[in-house]
């Protein structure tokens, strides 16, 4: 039978592959007999890959580290990982989130990645709407920046203008908006380096180790279901990402870049037609400005 997946042999590179959908992706890959590089702060429990590592994505030395052990060639980088933020600073969720996946697409992968290569990144339908002019303003200057030292100066001036005190779950949001406009910008410039191709998935809510932090936020679980499941009537399992996720990475997409692929069972949809509220057309400034003081 054709290998139409083209994850025969391939090198894979997995972030947040302990967990979740990481670890849902990583078994799915490693079933397809890609060579998988596992990386988590914890080592994966997933037999077959080519090899776990332990890292800090918060920590620009750790990410150094890493790809001075991985493979010169990359065939398909996923970077999973992520914070919900309801436990960590507005700098750590912004740093995990958005800095390290920018750090590792300016610095490591357009020279890494095999042609016809492809990133796929792990977003959120909370970064909906980064297209709308008002919203893409606000993100241009992280994704403008090059250079971690630089693009921590950025967040941090951002926290400052609001006393420096933002929580973590606001960062949420704007990291996951900043990462979908670095999508958008980068997939001009990446063809035109061996014809690299860039995605992203934007999942709805999804059962995963972040589940119960969101629960938290929205202030338990009920409430949670209420206001997230959709017309599948569920909230989605790690393994519908992991499935779009490897799709996007594999052969049968290769001439998908560019595409921001909302997983959700349409849900965005019926927000778009008007069927349902839009929740999501305000700036993160709009929204920062117009709380009590």
């Amino acid at each position: 039978m054709s290998d139409y997946l083209g994850y025969a042999d391939k090198v894979c590179v997995v972030t947040g592959a302990a967990s979740g959908m990481g670890r849902a992706l990583t078994e799915i890959l490693v079933d397809f007999g890609a060579k998988v590089y596992a990386i988590d702060r914890v080592e994966s429990p997933i037999p077959g890959v080519t090899r776990s590592i332990v890292a800090n994505l918060g920590d620009k030395d750790s990410i150094d580290e890493v790809f001075a052990g991985l493979p010169d060639t990359i065939g398909a980088f996923f970077g999973v990982a992520g914070v919900a933020g309801v436990h960590n600073t507005f700098l750590e969720t912004m740093t995990v989130n958005y800095i390290a996946n920018k750090y590792i697409t300016d610095t490591y992968l357009g020279d890494r990645l095999a042609e016809g290569g492809s990133i796929t990144f792990v977003t959120s339908n909370g970064g909906l709407r980064w297209e709308l002019p008002g919203l893409r303003e606000e993100l241009v200057p992280f994704t403008q920046t090059v250079g971690w030292a630089e693009l921590v100066g950025v967040t941090e001036d951002f926290n400052a203008e609001f006393g420096g005190e933002l929580p973590g779950f606001r960062g949420y949001i704007l990291s996951k908006r900043a990462l979908n406009l670095l999508v958008a910008e980068q997939a001009g410039p990446l063809a035109g380096l061996r014809k690299i191709r860039i995605n992203a998935v934007l999942p709805a809510m999804t059962v995963s180790g972040m589940i119960g932090d969101f629960a938290e936020m929205r202030g338990g679980m009920d409430k949670l279901e209420e206001s997230s499941i959709g017309p599948a009537g569920r909230l989605a399992e790690a393994v519908d990402m992991a499935r779009v996720l490897t799709f996007l990475g594999s052969d049968l997409a290769g001439y998908v870049s560019g595409a921001h692929l909302s997983v959700d069972f349409g849900m965005n949809s019926l927000e778009l037609a008007g069927l349902k509220p839009d929740r999501l057309r305000w700036t993160m400034r709009d929204a920062l400005s117009a709380q009590p003081a």
